[in-house]
This record gives structure tokens, sequence and C-alpha cells, in this order.
């Protein structure tokens, strides 16, 4: 068995296809040899069969496109560089059997990443985590709740950036706290992975009661975490190739606050990308 430091390892990439990211499926194949990764994913925001969310992720009808990319790119993997296929995906019950029959089944993608992009509200209306009314608990709470029931599904390898909360509940209450703790409590239960996530380190700040932070990673989140034994990864969420490492250092310097330790990554004895 292989096993790889945090270091070697981004599993968060985006390309062209999600509309909101630039370059090939191979150009962040070259920047990962460049920057010294051993273990690339290639995990763009998937489809659904109704193209629900297509404003930001390709079409249905896109999909084999993306995975023939996603072959060929592995074609062309240099030695000593491990390429998986997969996903960022939105946790939606509508869609469990889809993404365990179709993608990680029939069509055989290597992992799919755990992700709650969006509030569902009562009246069937989908808005983006960060265009959420400030601070609303309502809207924090039913996070949590899908976010949890994601982690529960089996599907996923690891869940991105699951303090994406604080794009919108900018403060660190009792509230934001309890539902930190909940989040906190079952992804130690199950040992699932959990991120410090990159992209939220390039985004525009938010102002909050303390002054400027991150939009996330939130640090209060991460310091919470410190009292859980629940693995802890980072990963780039890179749009562009070169930002694969853009904010590696930031993540690094998170985690290091708040003493946690990273995760190391293995390939077993199938192939298949394990988290430990």
């Amino acid at each position: 068995m292989e096993v790889f430091t945090q270091d070697e390892v981004n599993l968060h990439t985006h390309c062209k296809y999600c509309r909101h990211a630039v370059g090939e499926v191979i150009d962040y194949v070259e920047e990962a040899e460049k920057d010294g990764i051993k273990v690339l994913g290639m995990s763009d925001h998937c489809p659904v069969p109704d193209d629900r969310w297509h404003n930001v992720r390709m079409f249905y009808s896109e999909l084999d496109d993306y995975q023939k990319d996603c072959e060929a790119a592995a074609e062309r993997v240099p030695r000593g560089m491990h390429f998986f296929r997969g996903f960022e995906t939105d946790y939606h019950k509508d869609y469990v059997s889809y993404y365990r029959d179709e993608l990680l089944g029939e069509r055989g993608f290597d992992y799919l990443l755990l992700a709650v992009h969006n509030y569902y509200a009562g009246d069937g209306s989908d808005i983006m985590i960060p265009d959420c009314p400030v601070n609303d608990k309502g809207v924090l709470h039913t996070y949590t709740k899908t976010l949890i029931e994601g982690m529960q599904s089996g599907l996923f390898l690891y869940a991105v950036h699951p303090d994406i909360f604080a794009a919108f509940y900018l403060e660190w209450d009792d509230e934001a706290e309890a539902c930190s703790r909940d989040i906190l409590a079952c992804a130690a239960s199950l040992h699932f992975p959990i991120e410090i996530n990159g992209q939220g380190i390039r985004a525009k700040k938010v102002v909050y009661s303390g002054g400027e932070r991150y939009r996330y990673p939130f640090q209060e989140f991460w310091n919470l975490a410190s009292e859980y034994d629940v693995p802890v990864v980072t990963a780039a969420d890179c749009h562009k190739p070169r930002d694969m490492l853009t904010s590696r250092k930031a993540c690094k310097e998170i985690a290091a606050k708040a003493n946690l330790t990273f995760a190391r990554y293995a390939i077993d004895e199938n192939g298949d990308i394990v988290i430990q």
C-alpha cells in the first residue's frame, strides 16, 4: 500500500466544464507535475439528469465528454503520479441512486466529494449558501442537517468546505457552535474526513463583528474540530491550473493554529484512494 502526505495530494480540482473554471483536464495534470503533486483527482461539479444548478456546472449531456477527457488525461499521467476521476457532488436525496448506480456504478468514477452549496427552501427554490439571509438560524440548521445526511449516506470520500455556512452565518455564537459540534460529532463517529478549503482563502473576505475574515475556512470551526477525532484534509478547490498550491500555505496555517494534523492518504491493493 502506497502512502502519501497531504503535500503530495490534491483531490479537489475543477476544469472548464463547470463554466466558472478554466483549463482542460490535462492542463491540471501538467500543473500538478510541476507542483510536485503525486496524487491528483479531477472533481468537477457533478451534473444531474434534470440539469438542476446548470449555471454552475456541466450539463448532463456533457458528461460523456468529461469522462472521455478524464480517461484521455489518465493515459498521459507522468510516471510516479496517480490520477483519479471524480466529482464534487451536491448531496440531495433525489439524486442518491444516480450518484451510486450511474456515476460510481455504471460509469466507474473513482470517488465523489460531498458538498452542500444550496439551501433547499420550502417553496422548492434553491438559494446559494453565500446568498442566504445573513445569520439566518433556520438556514444554518437546514444546512447542518443536509451535510450530516450526506456524510451518513456512505457515498462520499470526504466533505468539502464543511464550514461554508460561515459565508452567510457571519457570527461565531452559540448557534454556530452547536451546529458545528453536530457536524463534527457526526464526522468523528463515521471517521469521515473534512476539508480545509483553499477556494475560500482566495475569495473576497467578509466583515463581521470581529472585523474581517475569510468567507471560509472559519478559524473557530477548525479550533473546535481539534476536540474531535476526525480526519482533516486540505485541497486547492482550484478553478485555474495555477491555483493548485496558491492557498496551501494559508490552509496549513489554519490547521496549525487549531493544533490539527492532516490525515495521510493511501492507495490500497484495489487501486482505490483511502484517507487514513
